[in-house]
């Protein structure tokens, strides 16, 4: 049987790598990476750009964090079969208010990027339950990424607001322990107990789990 086609996008400052552990039995697994932004670039232009990448004919899309949004983005714009929501928001209700007030900060804060960057590595053994190696690999992909797309993206995260409900068949998963977008802030999502905004490497298992039994009642 061919399996349907699934484009994966990863959170800000991530890449293809932190979908390594994902064991998903219906779908072929491509891989959506950030381009550069442009200046004062607003998501539904972005996603609009990056959905160009998307070759096959038929598809479903997984986004996790900046990347569901991306994912609604594109969905919006070209058809996809089905959206993997994963630790992510769906609009702006959905956000906590310290994010919603970084919108207000000076636009060039390259430099206060930089400084999220190296405080969020230092940090992550404390707030995350990865295992070394997620905890290494984490480091690898952030120091990575771009300060320039990192500020660019905590901006858009900051300021998007979706206004038109999902029309695409949707299953939002998120952690109980999420910090960047907490649970108490999150409608119509399936939870994963302990599960934080990093569940997608660390609790692979359980989401390919979920993932699948979703495509099993959907297909």
């Amino acid at each position: 049987m061919n399996k349907e086609v699934l484009y994966c996008i990863p959170g800000l400052g991530l890449d293809h790598r932190v979908f390594e552990k994902l064991q998903l039995n219906h779908f072929e697994l491509r891989f959506l990476d950030w381009i550069p932004a442009k200046k004062e670039e607003s998501m539904p232009a972005y996603a609009k750009r990056l959905a160009n990448g998307i070759k096959a004919n038929s598809f479903s899309l997984l986004g996790v964090s900046l990347g569901g949004i991306a994912a609604i983005e594109i969905s919006k714009i070209k058809k996809a079969n089905r959206l993997i929501l994963i630790s992510t928001i769906k609009h702006q209700d959905e956000l906590p208010t310290y994010i919603k007030w970084m919108n207000k900060f000076p636009a060039n804060q390259v430099g206060a990027a930089k400084m999220g960057i190296e405080l969020s590595i230092a940090l992550k053994p404390f707030y995350d339950k990865a295992n070394k190696k997620g905890n290494e690999l984490f480091q690898k992909m952030v120091r990575d990424s771009s300060p320039e797309f990192i500020n660019w993206g905590v901006r858009v995260i900051s300021s998007w607001e979706n206004k038109t409900s999902i029309d695409t068949p949707y299953l939002h998963l998120h952690g109980t322990e999420d910090l960047v977008f907490p649970i108490k802030n999150i409608d119509n999502a399936l939870t994963i107990k302990g599960g934080t905004h990093f569940m997608i490497y660390n609790n692979a298992e359980k989401i390919s789990k979920r993932i699948d039994d979703f495509i099993n009642i959907t297909y």
